[in-house]
């Protein structure tokens, strides 16, 4: 649970920013838009809203299974049901190359942040063979069209759009078994499969993050809908904790980024 008193640096500025834009959907019928977030500042937004009592907001990313998303702030009179997405300044691009020739997300952001684009106007990065799909705000398409030919010592060709996202979707292979608890160090086993002993040391090593931060405590609670990284091992989501078994144990199911 996030407490916004405890904020502090940019997750305070942050903050502030949400809630000048409440204020400015609620008090003066202007939409605003901040972002691209990412999971952990998605969640001081959550927050945010609950406590200003705020729920004419939306998250987008241009896609449904989209890490990072744009915050959208509205006026109460916005018909979600007729407008959906179509307000979010976000716009896909899509960059093409040989398939012999191997690029990496890490390879597409340094590019575009070279072109001084700040990484809140890049979104989710997916990369397959000869082809990868990004999303950035609206002000970022001229610059990336019209400047980047290489990536890396590859030539790219970029076009607007996202006929082909399919191709570079994330594969997401399902896991289920069994916990001792929603403690970090007993999912980080399951995860991972090592023991006990061995997930405690990934986590004491700094080697684990959730939503995006770092974890260090052993027995924090997991929570459904979080996500973890583990260095050496990949990503993962929690989808949900559901049951005991007879044993005392409690069932999980999550997911593996390939």
């Amino acid at each position: 649970m996030i407490l916004l008193s405890q904020l502090a640096g940019e997750e305070k500025i942050l903050y502030s920013r949400f809630r000048d834009a409440i204020n400015a959907a609620r008090l003066k019928n202007q939409m605003k838009f901040i972002g691209f977030l990412d999971i952990r500042q998605q969640e001081i937004l959550k927050t945010t809203a609950l406590s200003e009592k705020f729920s004419s907001w939306r998250l987008f990313g241009g896609f449904p299974e989209a890490e990072r998303k744009v915050a959208g702030f509205f006026p109460d009179y916005i018909d979600w049901e007729e407008s959906s997405s179509s307000f979010f300044p976000v716009v896909p691009i899509t960059a093409r190359f040989r398939e012999q020739d191997k690029l990496s997300h890490r390879d597409f952001l340094g590019s575009l942040m070279s072109l001084r684009i700040s990484r809140e106007m890049i979104g989710d990065i997916l990369v397959g063979n000869g082809i990868a799909v990004f999303f950035v705000l609206n002000q970022a398409v001229s610059p990336i069209l019209s400047e980047i030919k290489k990536v890396g010592q590859v030539g790219v060709h970029f076009e607007e759009g996202a006929k082909n996202l399919e191709l570079v979707r994330p594969v997401i292979t399902p896991l289920s078994g069994t916990v001792h608890s929603q403690r970090l160090d007993a999912v980080v086993s399951f995860l991972t499969r090592l023991s006990r002993e061995k997930a405690q040391e990934l986590i004491r090593q700094e080697w684990v993050k959730v939503d995006g931060q770092i974890r260090t405590d052993l027995a924090g609670m997991v929570e459904e809908k979080r996500h973890l990284s583990i260095r050496g091992y990949g990503k993962y989501v929690i989808y949900s904790f559901d049951g005991i078994t007879k044993k005392g144990r409690l069932r999980i199911a999550a997911g593996h980024y390939q």
